[in-house]
């Protein structure tokens, strides 16, 4: 009894911590950052390419759904087996709502991971072109500075929707029992 305790507490410091470090971070970005970036316009293109480029946060607020998800998961499977099975599992109030909010994370995770990562990784790309031109003593070209908004306008999109499913998972989480 005692190592099914620890096994218990360890999985949930993880789950708890990374999960509370992937919502807050998300929460902070839609938020705030996101905002705040908007409202400066061009001027904030230093501070969100140091940002999302070389401190690589999406890439590390995917770390933070990684472990928060794994960690659930096994969570999930030991009380999944404690109970019988998935059907007695998810015919369960609990199990349910478990079930409902680990979907939730896991397709926020995937947002972050197929839609919002490369979003980031061809903004930062067009960037760099803009910046080039730039120093070259040209301007950009028009379909260049267009395609700026347009990427900027999917990762606002992107980021409100993973929030959103982040939002049910965590009512989930925190109801289910």
């Amino acid at each position: 009894m005692i190592a099914a305790e620890w096994f218990y507490i360890v999985f949930r410091i993880f789950h708890i911590g990374a999960g509370v470090a992937w919502v807050g971070s998300v929460y902070f970005l839609v938020v705030f950052v996101q905002p705040t970036s908007a409202a400066i316009g061009p001027a904030a293109a230093p501070f969100m390419t140091e940002l999302l480029g070389a401190r690589r946060l999406v890439d590390r607020i995917l770390v933070l759904a990684g472990v928060t998800i794994l960690a659930g998961l096994i969570l999930y499977l030991k009380d999944m087996n404690a109970v019988g099975g998935f059907g007695d599992w998810v015919g369960s109030s609990e199990g349910l709502v478990f079930t409902i909010g680990g979907l939730c994370a896991i397709a926020a995770a995937a947002i972050g991971a197929f839609g919002t990562r490369p979003a980031v990784g061809e903004l930062l790309a067009v960037g760099r072109k803009i910046g080039q031109a730039s120093q070259e003593g040209g301007a950009p070209s028009a379909d260049l500075t267009a395609r700026v908004p347009v990427l900027q306008g999917k990762m606002k999109v992107f980021a409100r929707v993973s929030f959103a499913l982040l939002i049910v998972a965590v009512l989930a989480m925190a109801t289910a029992r």
